[in-house]
């Protein structure tokens, strides 16, 4: 699984946290912005809390010598994780 960084609005319960810097990967060919990963033993890690995304919305950056961002996602998202 190829994972990138993109850059994104992100709101947790309602108020707006600002601009984040998550892991995007596609599965199934589906983008997805991934907030925390899974290490179980034995097993590759897997996404644990993440959002679909709509490709539309999703901006390549120019490369960087600097910064390993991608893209940039358009709208806002609501960060999935628990608060406990």
């Amino acid at each position: 699984m190829e994972i990138s960084k993109i850059r994104t609005l992100v709101t947790r319960a309602g108020e707006m946290q600002g601009l984040v810097v998550v892991d995007l990967v596609y599965l199934d060919g589906i983008p997805y912005a991934v907030f925390e990963w899974e290490n179980k033993e034995g097993a590759d890690p897997f996404p644990l809390y993440k959002v679909r995304l709509d490709p539309r919305g999703l901006i390549e950056l120019p490369p960087s010598d600097t910064s390993n961002l991608k893209y940039q996602y358009r709208v806002s998202i609501e960060d999935p994780r628990p608060f406990s």
